[in-house]
């Protein structure tokens, strides 16, 4: 299941694509054979990652956020590359 807020929408949507988000999100969930409720053990391995809050100076959200709209997975990429990278780690020590 996913969930997604409104606030979590592309505001360049038109108002009947918003309409029909608003109605889906009052239908109940229904499971059935081809798409089951999850149970806990199913759920653990969509949770690969690990959450770690870090300090970004606004200069830099600035910067990431004019490469990618989705700049928390825009850094998390840069910062997957950057410990590929045994230069720039040395750089960063």
């Amino acid at each position: 299941m996913v969930r997604v807020k409104m606030s979590d929408i592309d505001y360049s949507l038109t108002d009947e694509e918003k309409r029909e988000i608003e109605e889906a999100e009052r239908k109940p969930i229904v499971f059935d054979d081809d798409s089951p409720e999850m149970t806990q053990e199913m759920l653990k391995q969509f949770h690969a990652f690990d959450a770690v809050p870090i300090r970004v100076s606004r200069e830099t959200i600035k910067k990431a956020k004019s490469y990618d709209k989705d700049y928390v997975g825009f850094l998390s990429r840069l910062i997957e590359l950057a410990f590929s990278d045994k230069d720039l780690l040395k750089k960063c020590q």
